[in-house]
This record gives C-alpha cells, structure tokens and sequence, in this order.
C-alpha cells in the first residue's frame, strides 16, 4: 500500500514539475506549450503529434518546446479543451470534435458526429474539407482557439457485455457509457438506452466495476485504451463518424511573430490526410485482433444498420431546431452528400 501511494505521488509531482515553467537563460526557447490529449502512447494520433511537436521544434531552430501530455495524465477531453480556452496548464493539443464542442461551448462543432450523417470516408472527407473547414474554424478562433487541422477518432460501433447489438431494442437491456456532449446523450435518448455520461479517462475502470455494460468507440480506440477487456461483443454500427482536430490557444499563438507562426500551422491540408490515413490503413487488422482477444465482431446487415438509421434522425432535426445556425448548415451538408450520392 505504502509503495503504490509513493508510485502514485511520485507521478503526480513529475507532471507538476512538467507542466513548471523553465527557468530563463540565453538559450532557453521563446515560447514553451503544453499539448494534452487523450490519445494513449503507440496510437498513429501520438505518433502525429510527436510529429507536430518535432516539426515545430525543429523547423522554429528551437524557439518553441512543446512538452507532450498523452493517455488523458492531465484530465478528460472537456476538462484538457478548457484548460487551453483559459491558456492554464495546457496551450494546444488533440481533441475529438465532440470534446471541442463541449469544452469550448461550440455546439455547431457537434454536426459532423450526428448518427448516420456519413455513409463512408470520402463523404466525411469532402464535407469536412470543402465545407465545414472555414465555418468550424471561424467559430473556434471566436471561442479562443486556432485550429491547424483535422484528425480522426474514426467510425464508432458499439462494444457490450453479454450479448451483441444487432437492433435498436437490443440496447435497452444495458447501461452505456456517453461521451460528454449533447449529440451523443440525444443519440442514446433517441435509442431509448440508459447512458452513464463519463470521460473517457473512466470509462475502463466504469465497465470493470459494473457502472456501465457497454460503450461505444472505435477499433483503435477500444484497443488502445484497453476498452476491449470487459466486454464480449463488438457490433459493427458504424453509427458515428468521429473527427478531431489540433488546435490552440489563440492568444499564445497570437502572441508569436509570423514566422513561428507560420511554422505552427504547417500545411493543413496535408497534415489531415496524414491523420486519416494513419487512423485507418489500422482498421481491417484490428478488427481481425478482436477475436484473438476473446471478443467477437459482429457484422451488420445494411438492412440493420437502417434501423439504427431511422430512429436517430430524430437527433437531426433536433439538432437543426436547437444549434443556432445548425439547419442552414445542415441542410448545405445535406445537398452536397445528396449530389455525391446521385
């Protein structure tokens, strides 16, 4: 006992002594950022941000450190984009959407993970690129924050005890975890299922001690974060499309001259193809990793699948009703997903 609390304060005063500014000297570097996320060490998203940090590090000759916060140390996803809207313990880092939407008080940043708004990547893609880009990115900088570009979570399916998620009714016999932001809480009201809101830092020890029966999340993430271990079926929903995004403080960005800020943002563009594609060239070898760890995937029907379809798009119109300038965006999204289908 005596050994796992010294364990225990040790690591709480390491980060303490982490997050301390450096003394100052001659050679000490310009500016210094913390950059959280809850991306778990070894996944392609710490992978990408230790690319952002050694790009930035290298190419500003050393005049910004970034110090790189991963597995959630410093808090929850809410907590964590809070935290850089205040510029407190953290200038910048890696957050799902709906963690940006919440922490920054951005509910139009929710659109993109409405259920079933997305049927494959290159729809996510193209309106992520070519239309929500510019808005999302305007609303962000009014909240406080730059954003350099987008990332992926991936596509969500359901994780439960017991027995597998095959129709909507299926998930009114357990208690699922829910994320922290308002589309996922009226998704699971719309599917008629109790939902136990926690952060994802939580969500692990919640599923071991009975607080919840199931989750849902991505391949990726169920693995990485050891999500997998309670559970017994994975059921390929695919209900949710997660994006994420890399931002910052905007007072500390703006505080830099425009040369380290150029070097800040890097190319965009490029730096979210580089995210997706790092997140799904994983997908078909860690869904064939489930079975070996004693969970079985679940495959679904189209048919199936259009159930789960039908009744959470009332989560669409209530979206559209109570997001101011949710339905005129919604209803752009719409008609380009309508011309890109036929």
């Amino acid at each position: 006992m005596r050994t796992r609390l010294l364990a225990t304060l040790l690591a709480s005063a390491a980060v303490a002594l982490a997050l301390l500014p450096a003394r100052t000297s001659q050679a000490d570097p310009e500016f210094v950022a913390n950059f959280g996320t809850a991306a778990p060490e070894g996944t392609p998203w710490a992978d990408q941000l230790k690319d952002i940090k050694e790009r930035v590090e290298a190419h500003s000759g050393g005049r910004i450190k970034v110090k790189l916060f991963l597995g959630s140390v410093l808090g929850g996803e809410v907590e964590m984009v809070r935290d850089i809207r205040r510029n407190a313990r953290l200038q910048g880092g890696g957050f799902s959407t709906a963690a940006i939407a919440e922490g920054a008080n951005i509910p139009l940043l929710q659109l993109p993970e409405l259920p079933y708004l997305f049927r494959n990547n290159a729809e996510a893609d193209y309106v992520l690129d070519s239309i929500l880009w510019d808005p999302m990115k305007a609303e962000l900088e009014a909240k406080g924050f730059v954003m350099v570009a987008w990332a992926e979570n991936g596509w969500r399916s359901f994780g439960t005890k017991r027995h597998p998620v095959r129709t909507p009714g299926d998930l009114q016999d357990f208690k699922m975890r829910c994320q922290e932001t308002d589309v996922h809480q009226k998704m699971y009201a719309a599917l008629q299922t109790q939902a136990v809101t926690l952060p994802i830092s939580e969500t692990l020890t919640a599923l071991q001690t009975g607080i919840v029966d199931g989750f849902d999340n991505t391949p990726l993430f169920t693995q990485a974060a050891g999500l997998y271990e309670p559970i017994d079926y994975y059921s390929l929903t695919r209900h949710i499309y997660q994006p994420a995004a890399v931002v910052w403080n905007k007072k500390f960005f703006d505080a830099m001259p425009p040369d380290l800020q150029t070097i800040v943002m890097g190319d965009p563009k490029a730096e979210s193809v580089k995210g997706r594609k790092g997140v799904r060239d994983l997908e078909q070898e860690l869904l064939g990793n489930f079975p070996g760890m004693g969970v079985q995937v679940v495959e679904l029907t189209d048919a199936e699948r259009q159930a789960f379809a039908n009744v959470t798009l009332v989560v669409h119109v209530q979206f559209g009703q109570e997001v101011p300038g949710a339905k005129a965006m919604l209803d752009q999204v719409n008609a380009a997903l309508a011309k890109m289908r036929g």
